[in-house]
């Protein structure tokens, strides 16, 4: 009965332990079975007679469920600890993933989609509560830098190899979506073995577990949640239609398969390599809010020049965009946590109502954007942009906190 209190006060480096399988699974959910969708969407197209409008609901489905799962899924992080939570997430992301790859036509795919995106929205609310319990001050921003990494990691194996290399291999396009399944359920089983911090570990949280009705009451009132949803919520639409089109549209303006997924793997890839220098920069110059309008203003840049692009000025603006967009997507969560009164203890639920709020916009926004693409395939683009922009004003109502203590 002694044994596991003695493993736990000799291992003062487990928490690098729980980042490491915190990073696997965000880059494993939410980066590679989520990413590997928009390479593979013409051949699900072609097979499954799908149009341009019908894969853009289809890769909406995982935002929408996402309206439903975000803030319920942050309760349950609040209320029951994270290691049971994101190991049923997991587990589950898996098999739903999986049977994405036994659909038989839209609304199947649609169907499966929707309930693999309930898995997969939910880990965002749940994974940042993992840094905040484990990580704080000026570490969290670097340990949120890392798992964000791991997606851009996870995203670029995805696309890199998800159509030209994994589908040849493996037969079809559904067998690359249950090869994806496969590791979401073993990383469930892993996060079994984990266990939750001690308080000796946790000395800024005020509490690891909070009653539902608690943490909802003292979240919705916090204004600064909502405007980080709304924020989130134009720019995660623009963000989702950027990807789920962009190989398309390259496909169909005449670039090659490999060529089209690449864009897609590089923008993950360089992605990955900016978080660290932009959350950096962030501690650097002592303002989130910076790098977040940064953020927001590549995206809104970038989609409003690719339509005007050719393929060389494709190839830099998203480059760029990927590098300068990276800090937003890393300092969303920390900005939150930094939220006077929220840390680790409200963390999820906080995080769960602003990803909500987000996922509107993300689920909208595919769909609209991409039937804008039967009066011109540049059309789609612009939309996105405006989009963006009206997520710019929304950040100066964003306090800096940077580097306070969760």
């Amino acid at each position: 009965m002694k044994k596991p209190s003695m493993i736990r006060k000799h291992s003062p480096n487990y928490r690098w332990y729980i980042l490491a399988v915190t990073m696997l699974t965000y880059g494993t959910v939410t980066g590679a079975a989520r990413l590997c969708m928009p390479v593979l969407f013409k051949q699900i197209g072609d097979d499954l007679h799908l149009d341009v409008v019908q894969l853009g609901t289809i890769w909406g489905m995982d935002p929408l469920a996402g309206i439903f799962i975000g803030l319920p899924g942050g309760l349950l992080a609040d209320r029951f600890g994270v290691r049971r939570t994101i190991a049923i997430v997991c587990i589950l992301a898996g098999i739903f993933g999986a049977l994405r790859g036994f659909s038989v036509g839209f609304i199947s795919l649609a169907a499966t989609m929707f309930l693999f995106g309930l898995m997969a929205a939910a880990a965002p609310s749940i994974i940042p509560k993992v840094t905040a319990e484990w990580f704080g001050g000026r570490r969290l921003g670097l340990a949120n830098a890392l798992v964000n990494i791991a997606w851009g990691i996870g995203a670029m194996s995805a696309t890199m190899f998800s159509a030209t290399a994994l589908s040849p291999l493996l037969g079809s396009w559904r067998w690359v979506l249950v090869f994806f399944g496969a590791p979401c359920v073993l990383l469930g089983f892993l996060w079994l073995t984990t266990r939750e911090p001690d308080a000796a570990e946790l000395p800024r949280t005020i509490a690891t577990k909070v009653p539902f009705k608690e943490a909802l009451s003292k979240v919705v009132r916090m204004k600064e949640v909502w405007i980080i949803g709304l924020v989130t919520t134009f720019l995660w639409g623009a963000s989702m239609g950027l990807i789920g089109y962009l190989p398309y549209y390259l496909r169909d303006i005449g670039w090659t398969e490999t060529a089209a997924d690449s864009v897609i793997t590089v923008f993950s890839g360089v992605n990955a390599i900016g978080v660290i220098p932009m959350v950096l920069l962030s501690d650097k110059i002592g303002s989130r809010k910076i790098i977040m309008f940064i953020s927001v203003f590549s995206v809104m840049v970038t989609l409003a020049l690719i339509p005007l692009a050719n393929g060389t000025g494709i190839w830099a603006l998203v480059i760029a965009c990927a590098f300068l967009r990276s800090g937003g997507a890393a300092l969303f969560n920390v900005i939150i946590f930094e939220i006077k009164g929220v840390g680790s203890t409200y963390g999820g639920t906080a995080t769960g109502l602003a990803n909500t709020i987000s996922m509107v916009g993300a689920f909208l926004a595919p769909p609209i954007g991409n039937s804008l693409a039967k009066i011109d395939p540049g059309y789609p683009f612009y939309f996105w942009a405006a989009l963006a922009a009206v997520s710019l004003p929304l950040i100066f109502f964003i306090k800096n906190r940077t580097g306070q203590s969760v």
